[in-house]
Formats: structure tokens, sequence, C-alpha cells
């Protein structure tokens, strides 16, 4: 029997990205008729009673429950070590087909007492084998535990299942690599780097004023001239950049795009080419009726009508992490530009960004509150409840631009989730959000860096577009996808193209201010603005067509397909 084990931050609970790709990948049949058995593998967080509400506990170490002996196995290894041990299963989910589900076990490892003397042992033979200086790093408890839940990792799953069988472990992003790298050491069982990003690469992205202009205009001129630590020095000092260079001596690197493959290359140019490979996500998809369309339509007009006064021709949403990776600015850049469009055509806009600095979300009574005395989320106080963080200079923008549109207004929802709960009284009763994802027209996604891009896709299946920019990796997907489609419900614009005028040298110096970037940006969305508009569901005959075609393509992009497709012909032999 195959094993797989997932070596991820998310194995209690899904978080963010990565969860959403398990949920996907592990519940399709086709991962389920390979592997008889999932296994997530992670770092012990959260309280027994948080631990309690996403898994069910069979044994803890650190509460001192055992459902059914299995101290048996684990006592000598907690000795051994000095560790705490949570072991328990798990039910992943795809969102939308209830029989797609798969029950994992998962192995959550507590170290903050280990044994100094095994984790120094560790660490020496990494430096002897494959060269990394853990000692650099000896303040940074995100590698340091990372580094040691991988010392007993093997022994713990050996107890549990039998020796013999085959482990296919899969580090996703940096979190995995010294698990995996244990597993290199031993020589037994398949490894497989899974690239949801390359970090350096996003680091050097976010900092640079040129953003997505600059740094992939440096990985295009130099490909196969110099590598990214020659362009831009040592990044030694980023334990992260340390850890995914020694994927390289994997079974195979999965990267989730063509554009985050390159980045790898450019990383690490002496990659042998047959084991990195282009395995992009896939999305929980969902054929809908055209009665279901419309229904959700309804909603969410009469919610925009409660809150701006009209009803909608086109909806424009954004729903996202609140990071400066999502190049939130360039929204209201393009709707800038929309908004004259829409003048002349009679049409009237509504853009609804949902996103939130607050990972927990705001209490409902809070939200309550808010929409009684100053009519939340139309209006914005900057003060807890309301906008913390990041949160307000996005409110500035968007606040700005309502001053001055005429056709096209928009609404800052800074709440996770929609519901009439989580986000007011004048959301409508039966609203939730599914309805957002079916109602929207166009889904906005110009990223400075996306590796894939799920969200930017949500609205596909439902008959809306994707506006993309060429930072985002799904767009190689879709150009795959549509490829002989007569209808293609995205669009993509290229800021890398326009940074390609200045010369690499000078991209480097940081030459490319956040000035002339801006009015790059604001140049581009002008020249694509009538083509941008020209993709837009504007009618209901539209729409029809739009969901009709997604009937066609759906099942392209849907996680089945994906890992038949991409996943597993490219697993190790």
């Amino acid at each position: 029997m195959k094993i797989a084990v997932h070596i991820t931050h998310e194995s209690m609970k899904k978080i963010g990205g990565i969860g959403a790709v398990l949920n996907g990948v592990c519940t399709t049949d086709a991962y389920k008729s390979v592997f008889g058995k999932t296994v997530l593998y992670g770092p012990l967080f959260g309280s027994s009673e948080e631990l309690n509400e996403t898994i069910e506990v069979l044994f803890s170490s650190v509460d001192g429950y055992d459902k059914d002996n299995y101290k048996r196995l684990f006592s000598e290894i907690q000795r051994k070590y000095g560790i705490d041990i949570v072991y328990g299963r798990r039910v992943l989910a795809d969102e939308f087909e209830e029989t797609k589900k798969n029950d994992v076990d998962v192995f959550l490892i507590g170290t903050s007492s280990m044994n100094k003397v095994e984790v120094n042992n560790f660490k020496f033979r990494l430096w002897e084998k494959f060269g990394i200086q853990s000692d650099l790093y000896e303040n940074d408890w995100d590698y340091e535990q990372y580094l040691r839940i991988a010392i007993p990792f093997l022994e713990i799953l050996n107890k549990v299942y039998k020796e013999d069988l085959e482990y296919y472990c899969f580090s996703h992003e940096y979190m995995g690599v010294p698990s995996a790298l244990s597993a290199v050491l031993q020589g037994k069982h398949k490894t497989i780097f899974v690239a949801h990003e390359v970090s350096t690469a996003r680091s050097l992205v976010e900092n640079s004023p040129g953003h997505d202009l600059s740094f992939y205009n440096i990985l295009y001129s130099e490909h196969g001239k110099r590598s990214l630590e020659e362009v831009f020095g040592s990044q030694k000092q980023n334990p992260r950049n340390e850890l995914i260079k020694l994927a390289v001596n994997f079974d195979r690197i999965f990267a989730v795009s063509d554009l985050t493959k390159e980045e790898y290359l450019f990383l690490v140019p002496d990659t042998p080419r047959r084991k990195i490979k282009a395995v992009y996500n896939g999305l929980s998809v969902q054929n809908i009726s055209v009665n279901r369309k419309k229904q959700s339509r309804e909603l969410i007009d009469i919610y925009i009508q409660k809150l701006l006064g009209f009803k909608p021709d086109v909806i424009f949403t954004h729903v996202t992490r609140l990071v400066m990776s999502k190049g939130l600015w360039r929204d209201i850049a393009l709707l800038h530009h929309l908004d004259e469009i829409f003048q002349s055509k009679k049409f009237k806009g509504a853009y609804i960004l949902l996103s939130s600095f607050v990972a927990t979300g705001r209490p409902s009574e809070d939200i309550m509150r808010m929409e009684k005395e100053y009519g939340w989320p139309v209006n914005h106080r900057r003060s807890w409840p309301d906008l913390m963080g990041k949160e307000a200079k996005i409110y500035d923008y968007l606040e700005t631009f309502n001053k001055k549109s005429e056709a096209i207004k928009g609404v800052f929802i800074n709440q996770f989730g929609f519901n009439r709960e989580k986000c007011g009284l004048k959301v409508p009763e039966d609203a939730q959000f599914i309805d957002l994802r079916i109602a929207s027209d166009a889904e906005l996604g110009f990223s400075i860096y996306e590796p894939f891009g799920i969200a930017q896709l949500e609205t596909i299946p439902f008959g809306g577009v994707s506006l993309l920019s060429s930072s985002c990796g799904s767009a190689s997907l879709l150009d795959k996808v549509f490829k002989d489609a007569k209808i293609k419900p995205y669009y993509v614009v290229d800021f890398i193209c326009k940074g390609n005028h200045m010369k690499c040298e000078e991209l480097i110096k940081n030459s490319l201010t956040i000035e002339k970037r801006t009015a790059i940006e604001g140049e581009l969305f002008k020249e694509h603005a009538n083509a941008i508009f020209k993709v837009l569901p504007v009618t209901d005959k539209k729409r029809m067509e739009y969901l009709k075609n997604a009937f066609h393509y759906n099942s392209k992009l849907c996680w089945e397909n994906i890992v038949k497709k991409f996943f597993l012909p490219n697993l190790p032999i």
C-alpha cells in the first residue's frame, strides 16, 4: 500500500491555500485509487479545545488521553526525544460534493522541550550531507520547529504503519523540507516538494518598488546566464531560501504553475529538468442551474440596492487576503477607467472588496452596532472594531474613488465570510458566501505575486469572468483549458511586458520607482479598459451564454481532472 504523507502547518485544520489544495487533491477518486492511506504531519499548535474542534483525538500526551492504548506505540519515542505527540483523525471534504471525502490520520508534534542532543545530532547530519548551517537560525523558531519535527518523523510513522510500506512524502513549501530530507537520508521513500510558491521570489517582488514589472523582467533577461543569488546576492540570511533550495535533492518538485517553475529554476538553475513539473491547482466545481444563478443575483442585487441605492448592471468582486501581493490598488486603477466607459454606456457597476486584516473576523455584535451607528460597510471609522492596520489605507483608496466616480461605486467589507450574522442586517436573510460567488460578473485579481490563484477563478464555473495580471500562475492553466473555446471567460493584463523597455541592471538598481510603476499601471489599464469591458457579461443574455459555456469546461478545471492529468502522471515511480 502506498501512503501519502503531507507535511504542512495546516495539518490540524485548514488555514489557507495549502488547506484548500489538500481538500481538493486528497478527496478525488483518482488520488484515493493510488493512495490507500493519507497522513497529515506537522507541529503541535493551539489548545486542547481547538484540537478537539478540528480532529478526533485518539492519543494526546499533552492531556494524558489515550483512547485505545496508543501509549504502547509512542511512549518510547516520547522519552527518547522529549516530545509531545497528538495522534488523531480528520475528515477532508470537497467544498461542494459531500460524497468526496477522505478520512486521514493526523500527527502533531510538540518540540519545545526536545532533547537538545538529538536536535544537534540531526543538525550536524543536515550540514554534513546538505550543507545547511542551522546555527545561523538558532533564534528563528519558525525554522527550528520544522527542523525538530523531522527528527522523529519516520520512527513515528513506522510505529503506526508497517516499515515495509512505501511513503510518498509531500513537503508543502519550506515547512516539510527537513522531514522529507530525513527520508532522503534513509533512502527508502519517495519525496516531493510542492512549491506553492518560491518564498525568495515573493520577498523580492514585494520589496522591490517595481514589483512584478521589475522581478520577472530580470528573471527572463538573466535566464540561463545568472542565478537569482548571482543577481540579487546571497539569500543565506533567509532560512526559507536555504530550505527550498534543498528540494533539488528530492525525487520531484511540483510547481503550481509554469511561472513558479521558472522562479525555482532561477533560484536553483542546476535542477534536473526531469525532476521539476508544473502541477496546477484545480477548483471545487459545482454546476448550477439558470434559476440558481438568477436567485443568487437577486439576493446580491438587493444587498447592493440597500447599500448603494441602485441595482447594478455589473458586479465586480475581489475576495482575498489583505496582503501586498494582491495588488489591491490596481483594482481601483482599472475601475477609474471603466467608470468612464460605464458612464458613456449608461451602465451602473458595483465593486465589493471582501478582505480583512483581522484573521478571526469581527464579532457579530460589533458588526451590527457599526452598521446601525454609521452605515458600515459603506462608511468606516479608523479604530477597533472597524479599520485596523492596512485596512485604513485600502479604504482611503476606495473612498477617494467613490468621491470621483459616477457610474461605479465600491464597498469594502472588512470581514471574513458573507451572511447576515457576519456582515449585518442589510444582507438578505438567505444569502450565503456562495451567492456572492455565483452573482459576481467579474473577480478581480491583478496580483503582483500569485503562484497560482484559486480564488481568482472561482466565479468562472458560475458564468463569471476572471480579470488577472500576468503574474498570476493560473493564467497558464486557463490558456490550456480554454484554448479552443469561443468564449474565453478571463482577461489577462500583461504587466510584465511593460517592464522590458528598461535594462536589466537598471531594474536591479530599482530604477523603476513607485511613481514610474504606478504611471505604467495606469497606462496599461487605459489601454486595456475597452477590451476588458467587452469581456464582461453586462446583460442577462450574456450572463446566460457564459453560464452555458462554463458547463462545457468545468470538468477540465475540477480537481478530479487536475489530479488525473497533472498530479498522478508526475509522481516518482
